[in-house]
């Protein structure tokens, strides 16, 4: 049986703007799905459909091919990272750590950098850094799949690259979908990619489907 979410005829309005008309696609266990669009095609809507966050007007959504209309009732099915902080600003690392139920020393042993901070308070820490570790909490819980909206804006280069290889090796262990303005960056680890644009979601293959479709000059 097919390890995969899908969406389906995903509508979305607020008044008389359509923003969503009718959005399919797929995201599959062992493999990373990029999503790409300008700001206002949404995006960070659609991840907040699929997470249970927002109502459409119309959606549906199977996993193993089965309709299910709260994925995040699934024990350990899916996990989210908006695009936005959300962890309390007064919280230790190693608290965070143990509500993720990430075991430390291996959390550590991945991310030696962190070391020196893991007794600190998560507001103690650099704007990027506390993304950088957002998204990497999000990555390293055991889920079957991984929602990132805008993983790689707010941190320092080295740090995109370093999450881009973490996604890559853990993309063996779950599926992985991502949003991000830095097109490039995502198009580097997808093994498939959708472009948002109009309200509708294209498969897309590389920099000239991009071109074609007005999202690349």
């Amino acid at each position: 049986m097919s390890e995969s979410i899908t969406i389906d005829s995903v509508f979305l309005s607020f008044g008389q703007q359509e923003i969503l008309k009718g959005i399919h696609l797929t995201s599959s266990a062992g493999q990373v799905t990029g999503i790409l669009g300008r700001n206002g095609c949404g995006k960070s809507c659609l991840l907040k459909i699929i997470t249970g966050q927002l109502r459409a007007q119309s959606s549906h959504i199977r996993y193993r091919e089965r309709k299910l209309e709260n994925l995040y009732k699934v024990p350990r099915l899916i996990n989210y990272a908006p695009q936005h902080e959300f962890h309390p600003q007064s919280i230790h690392l190693n608290q965070l750590l143990a509500f993720y139920d990430i075991d430390q020393a291996a959390f550590l042993a991945q991310y030696p950098f962190l070391a020196e901070k893991i007794g600190d308070r998560f507001y103690t820490l650099s704007g990027g850094e506390r993304r950088l570790v957002e998204v990497l909490l999000v990555l390293e819980s055991d889920t079957k799949f991984s929602f990132l909206d805008e993983p790689f804006t707010h941190v320092m280069p080295k740090h995109v690259e370093l999450l881009q290889k973490r996604i890559l090796a853990l993309k063996e262990k779950k599926g992985i979908l991502i949003t991000d303005h830095q097109y490039e960056n995502v198009m580097e680890i997808s093994d498939r990619m959708y472009l948002i644009a109009e309200g509708i979601a294209r498969e897309v293959k590389g920099t000239e489907d991009l071109r074609s479709y007005g999202y690349l000059r």
